[in-house]
């Protein structure tokens, strides 16, 4: 049953492969010197994050143990992330900064945190890899 769980909960997580793309291409946009960004663009930034944070929140909170902390852990992130996000003293070019901080924050808190968690307890069930691997998108 706990298995069963674990799957369709990295499942699900792929389901937010998406938004993963997204951001990562925000956050390359953003880090680009020579990229013009606006107050939309930065609005648009913000949404996409409110966005994919409402979705991991919608994912009905996992019943085993170590998933239910690792699915709470998923939520929690975008905390910050969003803290950070939405800072909004200073002008366009300080906000778009503030922004990218924000997206690192998720891209490195969800890739060094929150997967590693799913793929150790994916090993231990010796689903590891295949269907189940879980990546953070390459730029």
């Amino acid at each position: 049953e706990d298995v069963d769980e674990l799957k369709a909960y990295v499942q699900t997580a792929h389901g937010f492969e998406d938004y993963n793309r997204q951001v990562e291409a925000l956050i390359t946009r953003f880090d680009d010197p020579t990229s013009a960004i606006t107050d939309a663009d930065i609005t648009a930034a913000r949404q996409t994050l409110d966005d994919y944070a409402a979705a991991v929140r919608a994912v009905p909170t996992p019943s085993e143990n170590v998933l239910k902390h690792t699915h709470q852990l998923y939520v929690r992130t975008f905390g910050d992330a969003r803290k950070l996000a939405r800072d909004e003293t200073g002008d366009t070019k300080r906000q778009a900064q503030s922004v990218a901080i924000g997206l690192r924050r998720l891209r490195t808190a969800i890739e060094d945190r929150v997967y590693p968690s799913l793929d150790v307890m994916l090993a231990r069930e010796n689903l590891e890899g295949g269907a189940y691997e879980l990546r953070w998108p390459e730029d």
